[in-house]
């Protein structure tokens, strides 16, 4: 499966590796952020740095894909999007995918700036 999640020094990272879905990205996204009730919330960063066919996602696409993120607002505290520079205006503060995540959102060019980032 191109999507999976891991804890990496307290941060819970979703990566989508290849050709991936939305639905999949949102599905195994939905089951980490699952969590019990109260639970504070924590950073999550979004690693789309090796995803396939960003440049032919749709719009909505990516609009879903917050909206699946902000549906857990109250677990995430931050979110870093690790994506290539190209591509970072669909992804950074004030674009649609950050307004419908709800989330301090920031896109990133390495997994080492989105970690200092989220931990600020």
């Amino acid at each position: 499966m191109p999507v999976f999640t891991r804890s990496k020094d307290e941060v819970l990272v979703l990566t989508a590796d290849g050709d991936y879905t939305t639905g999949e990205l949102q599905r195994v996204g939905d089951r980490a952020l699952a969590g019990e009730e109260g639970a504070e919330p924590g950073p999550l960063l979004l690693d789309l740095s090796g995803a396939a066919g960003l440049d032919g996602k749709a719009a909505s696409d990516l609009v879903a894909t917050g909206e699946a993120i902000g549906r857990h607002r109250t677990r995430v505290s931050r979110l870093a999007v690790v994506v290539a520079a190209s591509f970072a205006p669909l992804f950074d503060a004030g674009s649609a995918f950050a307004r419908a995540a709800g989330v301090e959102t920031r896109a990133c060019p390495s997994h080492a700036e989105a970690l200092i980032w989220l931990r600020r």
